[in-house]
């Protein structure tokens, strides 16, 4: 199962951890407000989540229509580290906790079509939790997830084996120009739309909507920051999000959401 924490082997750890200090410190001026923060320890007071800000995340199981009980709980973790303050950021992995709404099985007509809603509800970081509402602004096959970490030219990037400086393609379109994990993001008119580094992928700071609370960079994991609907998903499925829960239907009789599927969530509320 992938995330967007590029992948690595033993071997060059010790390397990387040493390569990634100097890249920190060069590029630590030029790479938006997500490169000089520091992580929110998972003892320090976890504070509301600033509504707007998105919760890239990997879906922890597989949801068939009709086959999983309404009622069944779900996770869904962080795939890379969320900014939520001008200077703090939470760490990679934290727990989207919810629940399934609804579970029914098509009949193959448009009267009865295979449907599943869920929500979630609470986010958990280390022993803390907080209560949050979302949106889904686009989920992503499991398959179209593994293409974001491959050279977007296909093979070596450029004759390139680091993966540490290959090029790639963000679901919806966007590509990631990295050198040494660090990079700029460009939309399909080669336009700087946000900035990558070895913690994940960033939007440039978006303002908030909230008066006085500081522009922050949106976490996009492995999403374009135009990303919206479905990817990859069964032929014929929709979605629809409000209200806090996620529902997507298709004209079939199956319809499922899969182990290692990627959402990108919008918080909407957080207490």
């Amino acid at each position: 199962m992938k995330n967007n924490i590029p992948r690595q082997t033993v071997a060059d750890t010790v390397f990387r951890q040493g390569f990634l200090l100097t890249i920190l410190v060069l590029f630590a001026g030029t790479s938006g407000n997500a490169q000089r923060s520091v992580s929110l320890s998972k003892s320090e007071p976890l504070q509301p989540l600033p509504v707007g800000i998105t919760l890239p995340v990997q879906l922890t199981r597989t949801l068939r229509a009709g086959k999983v009980p309404a009622g069944s709980k779900i996770v869904a973790k962080t795939t890379q580290r969320v900014p939520v303050g001008e200077y703090v950021y939470l760490k990679r992995g934290a727990s989207l906790y919810g629940e399934v709404v609804t579970s029914i099985a098509g009949d193959g007509t448009a009267s009865k079509p295979a449907t599943i809603t869920i929500q979630f509800t609470l986010l958990g970081y280390g022993k803390q939790s907080l209560a949050v509402r979302t949106k889904a602004v686009a989920i992503a096959n499991f398959t179209d997830v593994d293409d974001t970490f491959l050279p977007a030219g296909g093979g070596p990037d450029r004759g390139n084996v680091s993966e540490a400086s290959w090029t790639t393609r963000q679901v919806g379109g966007d590509e990631v120009y990295r050198s040494g994990w660090v990079g700029d993001v460009c939309d399909e008119r080669m336009q700087k739309v946000g900035y990558a580094d070895y913690y994940g992928v960033y939007s440039l700071p978006t303002k908030s909507t909230i008066k006085d609370e500081p522009s922050l960079p949106h976490a996009m994991g492995v999403f374009s920051t135009t990303a919206a609907g479905l990817y990859g998903l069964d032929e014929g499925t929709s979605l629809q999000s409000a209200g806090g829960t996620i529902t997507l239907t298709r004209v079939a009789k199956k319809l499922l959401v899969r182990n290692g599927d990627n959402l990108l969530l919008e918080v909407l509320a957080s207490r």
